[in-house]
């Protein structure tokens, strides 16, 4: 990663006694007060721990940014995922399980092995500082910004986590809209914002929409990396077919595919494989709702103060459709910065394990 250097305008407001956020803060206000309490507040580095996909996600949005700026090439993406990988074993920071840590290793896996750089003009880790209707000041620095040829600029963040859906897409798009308003306010007029997902690509090709249909046209299909000759096993087959491949050949030719997870070299020319670009809307509306989201949470984080009493854990249980109430610690257990001492969870474990307990003593 590029040194970041230290901003005059945010220098003076430090030195002034003017607070400065981040999203990342404002979101964790939401997620859980006593997590951001330890962390905002006591300023808890000592007991603060990392997790498996910030760890990753970070290497892999340093090497991504080399990339860009002809610092590495598409080449050392994978060697720096393995040794990131082989690392944390041995620092025993694990997935939550085997199966998702074998999941996210094909996936990405797949990404380094494809990945060819964008064409264009760019600019990487570009710091804003905006300041909100009401005053508040939020900083931060923004993955991608690409220069397009009609003077606009076009916003792009890299994630390497599952694919956003329902209420998640409104929660983390608004990271990107604050992005949007702090370029804006430095004079530049945006014409996007996006998500690059980097388990997912985008594969485009000629075919025939249905079984039915008469005329082939150009598809588009995002997959999940890991899933790519199964979600094409029957357009690899027919382009095989109509190349007079026969049926053994066509076995042993995917046979392989499936090993490798790579569309065969016999057909690989007839697909167009990219990251998917996960849009998310940049309107009067999406503006407004982030302004108010900026302004509202600021406010409720002054008033609490800094008695630990004001800063409750979030909920450890959940209410599905049907009514059961379940268990919900995934984050606290696995993404938590505080997860080896936080109190709040030590007793809600404590609580369930007694329960399951008198439970088992029934019979």
């Amino acid at each position: 990663m590029a040194t970041r250097e230290k901003n005059i305008e945010l220098q003076e407001l430090f030195d002034k006694g003017i607070p400065v956020y981040s999203f990342s803060k404002l979101e964790c206000m939401h997620g859980c007060l006593y997590e951001a309490y330890r962390t905002y507040v006591l300023h808890d580095k000592a007991n603060q721990l990392q997790n498996v996909y910030s760890i990753l996600g970070g290497s892999t949005h340093d090497v991504l940014e080399a990339i860009t700026n002809g610092e590495a090439t598409e080449s050392d993406l994978l060697p720096t995922i393995e040794k990131d990988l082989s690392e944390l074993d041995m620092l025993d920071i694990a997935f939550p399980s085997d199966s998702i840590r074998d999941c996210w290793v094909a996936d990405m896996t797949h990404f380094c092995k494809t990945y060819k750089a964008p064409k264009g003009k760019f600019t990487t880790e570009e710091f804003f500082l905006y300041k909100s209707p009401n005053g508040n000041y939020l900083q931060g620095y923004i993955d991608l910004i690409k220069h397009n040829a009609d003077g606009t600029v076009s916003i792009y963040d890299y994630k390497t986590s599952s694919m956003y859906k329902g209420e998640d897409i409104k929660k983390h798009g608004r990271q990107l809209i604050v992005y949007a308003l702090g370029l804006e306010q430095k004079g530049f007029k945006v014409k996007n914002v996006a998500w690059i997902m980097l388990k997912y690509c985008e594969v485009k090709y000629i075919g025939k929409k249905t079984s039915r249909s008469k005329e082939e046209t150009e598809l588009s299909k995002v997959i999940e990396r890991k899933n790519i000759i199964k979600e094409l096993n029957d357009v690899i087959i027919s382009k095989l077919e109509k190349k007079g491949y026969d049926e053994v050949d066509i076995e042993c030719i995917m046979m392989n595919a499936r090993e490798t997870n790579a569309i065969p070299s016999e057909v690989s020319d007839e697909f167009r494989m990219i990251p998917y670009v996960m849009s998310y809307e940049l309107s009067d509306e999406t503006r407004q709702d982030t302004m108010d989201y900026i302004d509202s949470t600021v406010e409720m984080w002054e008033n609490l103060g800094e008695l630990e009493i004001n800063y409750p854990s979030r909920e450890f249980t959940k209410t599905q459709k049907n009514g059961k109430v379940v268990d919900d610690t995934f984050y606290c257990n696995m993404l938590c910065g505080y997860r080896k001492v936080c109190p709040h969870l030590r007793k809600y474990l404590d609580t369930k394990e007694n329960n399951n307990t008198e439970d088992d003593d029934l019979f």
